[in-house]
């Protein structure tokens, strides 16, 4: 689900609910007409809300749903399935993680829990509605590759750059030194897929250690006891193209330099 199929829902609706109360905003503490009045709030482009009320001025969604139910039937492949003997007022809500509709309140992640792509979430914002989570296992072993290459734009080590690090080496034409890895890191990343998400990337330097502390370090995650590969470039002076930044994963975890053609663990994370 994205905002231009949201706005054919709410086109769609608006055209086939002949009769209905058309109100914008909020759903209104009373609605004043039993029978199917339909709220949706154009300004946010992102809930809908069925509500309905009895003769005694209860809620009652289900009475509304039903009375709506032939004219949302044109809707079957846009809309979630529709609840049954709901008493409460119930909103149809445009969720970011899934992306898609869903009926009541977008679902919240926490730390230590398991993402919307099924791995292990290790930072969430807004409430838990957004976050960072880490592919369920481990992608293999593999060169960082690039060796002598300058890259700009791979230096970034701060929580947010992983995914524009990987995209930088994903589309670039370099190989590893060795090639007994088969692929480099960032497009064993890049080409990820599970469960349906295909948008992970390689984590980058801060990405990885937050990783580290919030999963690792409790007993979450399933990692080796081994380096890790971040996205992030390891410049130094004397050999600028020569390293990326890795964390160990084992006893007294940190991070460090690692040369391009040796092999690191590759686990892949996505931002939701």
């Amino acid at each position: 689900m994205n905002i231009l199929k949201l706005k054919k829902v709410v086109f769609v609706m608006v055209m086939i609910l002949s009769g209905a109360v058309m109100a914008y905003g909020d759903a209104p503490e009373n609605p004043g007409v039993p029978g199917g009045d339909i709220v949706i709030d154009i300004e946010e482009e992102k809930r809908l809300a069925t509500i309905d009320a009895n003769s005694e001025g209860v809620f009652m969604n289900s009475i509304g749903l039903k009375a709506n139910r032939v004219a949302m039937e044109d809707l079957d492949e846009l809309l979630p399935p529709i609840p049954q003997n709901i008493t409460k007022p119930l909103v149809l809500t445009f969720c970011p993680n899934p992306d898609r509709l869903l009926w009541g309140d977008c679902p919240t992640y926490k730390v230590g829990g398991v993402g919307p792509a099924g791995g292990w979430v290790f930072s969430v914002s807004e409430g838990g509605i957004h976050g960072l989570e880490v592919a369920p296992e481990d992608q293999g072993d593999f060169e960082w590759g690039c060796q002598d290459i300058a890259f700009d734009g791979v230096t970034g080590t701060a929580i947010g750059t992983g995914a524009a690090n990987t995209k930088l080496l994903a589309e670039s034409d370099c190989v590893g030194k060795y090639s007994y890895s088969g692929e480099i890191a960032a497009r064993v990343s890049n080409n990820y897929e599970i469960n349906g998400f295909d948008d992970w990337y390689l984590p980058s330097r801060d990405e990885l250690d937050l990783m580290s502390q919030n999963l690792k370090e409790k007993g979450l995650g399933g990692f080796d006891d081994g380096n890790y590969w971040s996205s992030s470039s390891y410049i130094i002076a004397r050999s600028p193209n020569e390293f990326a930044w890795t964390q160990y994963f084992g006893s007294g975890q940190s991070s460090h330099g690692l040369s391009r053609f040796g092999e690191a663990t590759v686990r892949s994370i996505r931002s939701f």
